[in-house]
């Protein structure tokens, strides 16, 4: 089973260039889907590295996304993830 996830571009870019690199350099192929796949093992095998880094990461109060998320506006539709597509779209699932 396979899900799909969300990166920005700037990280997606990076991702890309790293993979050509390590093409030209070691002459294999590796798809986004290995990489992704290899980094997440190996941050579960440096965990405490990993949650160093975590640590570092500016706490989410400081996102602009989450300050935007505190004026947002009520759209009268208690469950947003069932009710968002026909409240932009008109589309009913």
């Amino acid at each position: 089973m396979t899900v799909s996830i969300k990166i920005d571009d700037s990280k997606k870019q990076k991702l890309d260039r790293f993979l050509a690199q390590y093409l030209l350099s070691e002459g294999k192929k590796m798809t986004l889907q290995e990489a992704v796949g290899l980094m997440i093992d190996h941050a579960l095998e440096n965990k405490d590295e990993f949650i160093q880094n975590l640590k570092n990461l500016p706490p989410v109060e400081e996102d602009p996304l989450w300050k935007m998320m505190e004026n947002a506006k009520p759209l009268g539709i208690k469950d947003l993830s069932t009710g968002i597509d026909e409240y932009l779209y008109g589309i009913k699932n």
